[in-house]
């Protein structure tokens, strides 16, 4: 690093609280910075010390799925899910610095940041949802439906051996914009219901699932949000269960409607799947009348459940 840029952020940093400081830095100053740090920690690192840390470091380590069978899992679906008009997308592992916390509204501490201002994937709804931002800046289609099967890594505790720190999640993201009565809402849930359960089906052998509903802050009237669409749902899938739940948390990551896909296996209930509206479209493109569905699927999870 020169030693110029060196003298430079020390100079922007005298006197200040150190995190403070480096916060205020310029981007590139910040990652320069970074870039010099890591070099000299690992230039300063030996082949055994870099052994004990693959030891100690719960992220590095491999999965213990079977390779074959999870990627055979992940093509499988990827082509259900193409069948079904969603286009499948090949993401980067990382994505913006950001990514989760500034859409969502996720702690950046259960995200792996990284440098040159980005992160590891955490969540490729996010990785979707600002591909899309920038394909209509330039003009793309209004409606868009996409998908991916993604390797995941998140820092916070795993609840159960059952879950990993990096895992395969299927993804989906409609797009479109406000149609009224809540148009878009009904086209794109059905949408999403019915691949799931064609996943279910065609790759798992279940043939059994249900939604279930939460209400979530954001819109006129939830109410009419999830009644509208429940009545579209069981008008055009035939024996769909749909259940509201009481919302006994805090969201600010779903607005309107926030669903899960609910199965049996094992005699087990495991939400399998999870997804809602968000206000990212928005966010990104500055206009209100841009809709975004988004909704993940633990494919993984459930190869690994259902053995």
């Amino acid at each position: 690093m020169n030693q110029a840029i060196i003298q430079r952020i020390a100079e922007k940093c005298e006197g200040k609280h150190i995190v403070d400081a480096l916060a205020a830095l310029p981007g590139a100053d910040f990652n320069s910075l970074l870039l010099e740090v890591f070099n000299r920690r690992s230039a300063a690192t030996t082949a055994p010390e870099l052994l004990h840390q693959y030891k100690q470091n719960r992220f590095v380590k491999p999965g213990d799925m079977d390779a074959v069978a999870l990627l055979e899992t992940q093509l499988a679906a990827l082509r259900i899910l193409e069948r079904l008009h969603f286009k499948a997308v090949t993401l980067s592992p990382v994505s913006p610095l950001g990514s989760c916390s500034v859409l969502g509204a996720v702690s950046q501490e259960k995200v792996m940041s990284a440098a040159r201002g980005t992160e590891v994937m955490a969540d490729a709804t996010n990785a979707l949802a600002l591909h899309i931002a920038e394909l209509k800046q330039h003009g793309g289609p209004a409606v868009l439906d996409l998908c991916a099967a993604q390797c995941h890594i998140r820092t916070q505790p795993m609840p159960s051996k059952a879950f990993t720190p990096h895992f395969t999640i299927a993804c989906l993201v409609s797009a479109g914009v406000d149609k009224g009565s809540y148009g878009f809402e009904c086209e794109s849930m059905c949408k999403h219901a019915v691949a799931w359960a064609a996943v279910l089906k065609e790759v798992y052998g279940i043939h059994e699932m249900r939604l279930r509903f939460l209400q979530r802050g954001g819109y006129p009237d939830g109410g009419a949000l999830a009644a509208a669409v429940s009545r579209s749902l069981t008008e055009r899938i035939p024996g769909l269960v749909i259940e509201t739940a009481e919302n006994s948390t805090v969201n600010n990551y779903y607005t309107g409607l926030q669903f899960k896909v609910v199965i049996q296996v094992k005699e087990q209930e495991w939400e399998i799947a999870d997804g809602g509206f968000t206000t990212w479209t928005q966010q990104l493109l500055g206009n209100k009348k841009e809709r975004l569905l988004i909704s993940g699927f633990g494919l993984e999870l459930l190869k690994r459940v259902s053995g």
